[in-house]
């Protein structure tokens, strides 16, 4: 024990005597002028505006379109930090605005006359939410399913395995509408289809590989998710019969005729008669500055080119549109543009 313990010793005051060295060995620096230290850079800039655009799946247009947004955006407006985020769609776009973690989205207006009233799936009013653009585009409803399965109508999904999106999208409250308008359900205490709760890519694939018998596609007219599926000739599309229609307006009454015209897709030598959702747009939180939403509102319109090269569908995309009736109230700052524009009064 002593033995261990005089070691010890031994080695603590070498210890010692190497940092005495070190310490003599290096000459004594000069005192530098005392500084203020400079703060670390804080996270947010003062004087930056930030803004998050919530988009949705990044094989969808919204997030294309998104992406252009914040382009058009960072490149205008100085100071402006704009960034466009994949979200599961219209449904956690309104959501996120509501938790106020984003300031803009893309928007399926249906969805936003929707919540500004309070009806299902949304539990409270949200009169906050405003339109930043008139229409986008409009598109019509996608349903498909394999031809070797002998459907002709949507009524013959009953007892099929069909896609139907993620739960709580915009496409899978559509796909609820749409099998209650035929009669059928798919519920805890009503099983009328097997549904299955996935992305429309992977809708696609599924159905590439036989694992589900049709699907409620959300993508806009002229997808190339869609375009790939019709070259494969394993599948047609179906369209909604006026009795269905009749239904679904009932509950619905912004819904219209819509027609998939023959030749939108490969194999496809049949006009396919559906139903039609008002437009797309851009919605933003009522407490968005009007005059940014009005810079932001204007800025887009000034550059239409680079809207529409995000995406075919954007063609319709065009200023005159503003002035049509549609069922989600302009921001103060858009109207701002728009009666400067002469486009409403």
């Amino acid at each position: 024990m002593f033995r261990r313990f005089v070691v010890l010793l031994l080695v603590v005051f070498m210890a010692v005597g190497a940092v005495g060295c070190a310490q003599q060995a290096t000459p004594p620096k000069k005192e530098e002028p005392k500084t203020t230290p400079t703060p670390a850079p804080s996270a947010k800039q003062a004087g930056t505006t930030y803004i998050t655009i919530g988009t949705a799946a990044v094989g969808g247009v919204f997030y294309p379109v998104g992406m252009a947004m914040a382009k058009i955006w960072n490149d205008k407006i100085p100071n402006m930090k704009a960034v466009a985020i994949a979200t599961a769609g219209s449904p956690q776009n309104i959501e996120m605005m509501r938790t106020k973690d984003i300031e803009v989205s893309v928007l399926r207006s249906l969805e936003g006359y929707r919540a500004i009233r309070g009806e299902d799936p949304y539990k409270e009013k949200m009169p906050w939410l405003k339109s930043l653009t008139g229409p986008l585009y409009s598109s019509g409803q996608q349903i498909v399913a394999l031809k070797n399965k002998n459907i002709k109508s949507v009524a013959d999904f009953k007892g099929r395995k069909v896609a139907v999106g993620p739960v709580g999208s915009g496409g899978e409250i559509d796909a609820r509408a749409l099998f209650d308008a035929y009669g059928l359900a798919y519920s805890a205490e009503k099983k009328d289809i097997k549904p299955e709760y996935v992305e429309a890519a992977q809708a696609v694939e599924m159905l590439n590989d036989g694992l589900i018998d049709g699907a409620i596609l959300g993508l806009t007219i002229g997808a190339s998710a869609i375009q790939e599926l019709m070259l494969t000739g394993k599948v047609i599309l179906l369209p909604i019969d006026d009795k269905a229609f009749a239904n679904l307006k009932a509950k619905q009454p912004f819904l219209t005729r819509f027609t998939i015209k023959k030749g939108t897709y490969p194999n496809q030598d049949y006009d396919v008669i559906t139903s039609g959702s008002p437009p797309t747009i851009i919605a933003c939180r009522e407490d968005l500055p009007e005059a940014l939403a009005y810079q932001m509102c204007k800025l887009l319109y000034e550059n239409v080119p680079d809207m529409k090269a995000a995406a075919s569908i954007m063609n319709d995309f065009k200023l005159e549109d503003a002035g049509q009736e549609q069922i989600m109230p302009y921001h103060a700052g858009a109207i701002k543009y728009f009666k400067e524009k002469g486009i409403i009064k």
